[in-house]
């Protein structure tokens, strides 16, 4: 198996499907919420067709997604006066594709991958899902095993770092033109979804019909908007990227019975900046262990002890950071070689629940 850098060999990986037939089931009558019953009417039906997959998990990104650059992407086939500009990339696995193993998985979203940051230097994509549409993830509790599981699967798409560790941060590096033909590489976040979120403490992350990666460069789609002359300048650009960033927070409680939300802003006085915001995980962690194992549901109010009180929106901004500001891949772009476009500079980082925590 070789690596998106096309020169490393990685270790042939085996057990997937194994451990994909051993995942606990959730088995109650409850379901998922209207919203994702109605969509896995479709996702889960062994007749559907491809077609009328997508156009089911897009129509409910559009209507209950809570991420808005999400809503923004799933409109992206009517044009980017629907979709803002935000183009975004979808590759897509069914269960005879798990059955195939990690190797064919892996072979796929290479492909898959390197022809997105292709399309990304144009500015055409800035946004990448990765869908495991398969009815054992979408019944699958959340737990020890669910983890595991989830961790093999971030294996095949992050080939560079594999294999992945929880509980850590591991950022994409898109490719965008510059205006004098140059290339730079902008830093995207890489985030896990999954229908068994409905109703546990990351009750946003929740999505129909399995687990889906979802990848997002927001300072690729700000600079995008200016080289492809829908903004007029990187300030209003920006303005508009932290704009939906910020009316994201506090959006998730769609579909919950409470709608008890996993994010909120934080109140603005002395000693706390007005980009910062709360929530119940580390937002930009791929597989948080103690999040995606834990299959307590969150009715009416969350625990204090989990709660991740100093994550940031500040560096969604014009401003030019030096390059070895960790902010520096989000919104200033990374000079490279044209040899350098699939290449992927930027190392994973151990999450820390601490106010400093930069990544």
């Amino acid at each position: 198996m070789i690596a998106l850098d096309g020169k490393t060999t990685l270790p042939a990986r085996a057990g997937l499907a194994e451990a994909l037939a051993a995942l606990p089931q959730d088995t109650g009558a409850t379901g998922f919420g209207a919203d994702i019953d109605a969509a896995h009417e479709v996702l889960l039906a062994p007749d559907a067709s491809a077609e009328e997959r997508e156009t089911a998990l897009l129509g409910w990104l559009r209507r209950s997604q809570p991420c808005l650059f999400g809503r923004l992407a799933a409109r992206s086939w009517q044009g980017p006066g629907a979709s803002k500009g935000l183009g975004v990339d979808i590759c897509w696995f069914r269960p005879e594709d798990l059955a195939r193993g990690h190797a064919h998985l892996a072979a796929r979203i290479w492909t898959a991958r390197a022809a997105w940051k292709r399309r990304a230097v144009t500015g055409q994509s800035s946004a990448f899902l990765i869908v495991f549409n398969d009815e054992r993830l979408a019944r699958a509790l959340p737990g020890p095993e669910f983890a595991d599981v989830c961790r093999r699967l971030a294996d095949t798409y992050l080939s560079e770092w594999a294999p992945l560790a929880f509980d850590t941060v591991y950022a994409e590096a898109l490719p965008l033109e510059q205006p004098d033909g140059s290339l730079a590489l902008f830093k995207a976040s890489t985030q896990l979804f999954y229908t068994g979120a409905h109703q546990r403490r990351n009750h946003d992350r929740r999505i129909p019909g399995g687990v889906v990666i979802s990848v997002n460069a927001p300072g690729h789609y700000a600079h995008s908007l200016v080289t492809r002359g829908l903004a007029p300048d990187l300030g209003a650009a920006m303005d508009f990227v932290r704009d939906n960033a910020h009316r994201t927070i506090g959006n998730g409680g769609i579909g919950h019975p409470d709608r008890l939300a996993s994010s909120w802003h934080n109140p603005v006085g002395p000693g706390c900046p007005a980009d910062t915001f709360s929530a119940t995980y580390q937002i930009d962690v791929l597989v948080q262990s103690d999040v995606v194992g834990d299959d307590t549901r969150r009715l009416g109010a969350h625990r204090e002890e989990e709660v991740w009180p100093s994550l940031r929106l500040d560096y969604l901004t014009a401003k030019d950071f030096s390059v070895g500001d960790p902010d520096h891949g989000w919104s200033n772009g990374l000079p490279i070689e044209p040899d350098a476009l699939l290449t992927n500079p930027w190392e994973p980082v151990v999450a820390a629940n601490t106010p400093d925590f930069t990544y």
